[in-house]
């Protein structure tokens, strides 16, 4: 049900683009979600059909929010990239299949008759976290989005850090070991490669096929079933000693300490936010991580470093997309 509105009451859209779901939601200036809806993308029927149904999600949402076009401000999306903010154009969408150079924006903008931001996904998330969720009032953080790849996100003086054409802050891409498996860029050693959920998976693969067996976890070499198995199994059958997958858990914490610590060298963020499903260990990833990286970063960089667990969860990146619409430096009306 909508919020009763008073007379500075306004409202953002927000979407979360993903080669799964698309996500939106409406949200007001305080980072609450007035009304929202999740749909399956099905990417496979294509670009067109794609777009559409992104249009119909936002055309209904605000049917079910009852809420006035006047008092919406626009509409905010999180995106793959890699694309061109400044144009609102996505350049290439490797989950999104015929994804390229799209024009999104100005599509909505046709639509829609209102002012539309693209940004890409992981940057929205870093910027949720900042408005409403764990990094309220830092003006230097870093985020790093560890799901089914790695992303990252990047705010310097309270603002979003895109780099010299858009493609900063590719995390998951940082090489943290030259002689490492492959990754799905086709470089070698990335992060993502090592404590993404995919390549921790890959991982363990590996390891099956090399003839190591699990005390706690019951497959063989199908990879359907490996690929279906819940990283909470993983890293429960890590804590147990087991074998298999002790060594790979160990690995991804301490490669993304690794990380951690090149970018407080390098930046000298006050704060990195982790989002994504291996946060839900909670301390049992922050307390190895944290040795980790005060084993390896600067002290004088390391000491004030909060390294926290976002607080939005799976909304991180549909507020942090309809927070773009909000005032650059509060995110507030």
């Amino acid at each position: 049900m909508a919020e009763k509105k008073g007379v500075e009451k306004k409202y953002s859209i927000g979407v979360d683009l993903g080669g799964t779901n698309i996500v939106s939601a409406i949200v007001n200036c305080q980072g609450k979600i007035v009304n929202s809806l999740k749909v399956p993308t099905l990417a496979e029927r294509g670009k067109e059909a794609t777009i559409k149904r992104i249009i119909e999600t936002i055309h209904e949402n605000i049917i079910q929010s009852t809420i006035a076009l006047d008092d919406i401000i626009g509409i905010g999306i999180g995106a793959p990239g890699p694309l061109d903010v400044k144009r609102g154009i996505i350049n290439f969408a490797p989950n999104l299949p015929g994804w390229i150079d799209v024009p999104l924006k100005k599509k909505l903008e046709n639509e829609f008759n209102m002012k539309v931001v693209l940004e890409n996904d992981a940057n929205a998330a870093a910027w949720g976290e900042r408005c409403f969720g764990a990094g309220q009032g830092v003006n230097n953080l870093v985020c790093f989005t560890l799901g089914t790849g790695i992303g990252g996100g990047i705010i310097i003086d309270g603002k979003i850090y895109h780099g010299n054409n858009y493609g900063a802050a590719e995390l998951g891409h940082m090489t943290v070991n030259k002689d490492g498996p492959r990754c799905n860029c086709g470089n070698y050693g990335c992060l993502e490669a090592y404590s993404s959920a995919t390549g921790i998976k890959n991982r363990i693969k590996n390891r099956i096929k090399e003839g190591i067996k699990s005390k706690f976890l019951n497959f063989d070499n199908d990879d359907e079933l490996l690929q279906s198995l819940r990283l909470k199994s993983i890293f429960e059958s890590a804590r147990k000693g087991d074998k298999l997958t002790k060594g790979v858990v160990e690995e991804a914490i301490s490669y993304l300490g690794i990380a951690i610590a090149n970018i407080a060298n390098i930046l000298n963020p006050e704060m990195v936010v982790l989002v994504g499903g291996i946060t839900n260990e909670g301390n049992k990833l922050l307390i190895p991580l944290r040795r980790e990286v005060k084993k390896r970063a600067f002290y004088s960089n390391c000491k004030s470093l909060k390294i926290v667990i976002g607080k939005l969860g799976g909304n991180a990146g549909v507020l942090g997309a309809a927070a773009l619409l909000w005032i650059p430096n509060n995110c507030s009306c």
